[in-house]
């Protein structure tokens, strides 16, 4: 337990365990919000690190308002930040489906596509299931 002074609630273990709680959540997120705005290496990051740091930071300093205005007893879904973490939600999910574009989609080998083409599909067949010659074969075969 902190010293702080809860008067009259004092003896009030559900709200001091809130308190406490909220405070020691509070304290993690401070930490981590100091860790990623003094991180020094941010420009040798690659391209989707920074988009998702700059996610995390954008929706983490959100959160912390929606939190404030809740503690003052307004209203957050009347509130515009409702409107801005939304919006950060919809970049977060757009980052997440470019990623998965990029790194989950097959990808078709074209050597192999073409060898399937060329022996598997010039090839014709009569009704008896017999391979029928092409031009060139017949030529061939009317040659020999």
């Amino acid at each position: 337990m902190s010293s702080r002074d809860y008067a009259e609630l004092r003896n009030d273990e559900k709200f001091i365990n809130c308190v406490e709680n909220f405070d020691a959540s509070l304290d993690k997120i401070e930490a981590d919000l100091l860790l990623a705005c003094n991180f020094k290496d941010y420009d040798e990051l690659p391209t989707q690190e920074r988009v998702k740091l700059d996610n995390y930071l954008a929706y983490s300093i959100n959160s912390l308002y929606w939190m404030y205005v809740k503690l003052q007893g307004l209203d957050p879904n009347e509130h515009g930040i409702k409107n801005e973490l939304s919006r950060v939600r919809q970049t977060i999910l757009r980052d997440k489906q470019i990623y998965e574009r990029n790194t989950i989609r097959p990808v078709l080998d074209k050597g192999a596509a073409g060898r399937f083409i060329k022996h598997g599909l010039h090839i014709r067949y009569d009704k008896d299931g017999k391979p029928i010659a092409s031009n060139t074969n017949a030529e061939k075969n009317v040659d020999n």
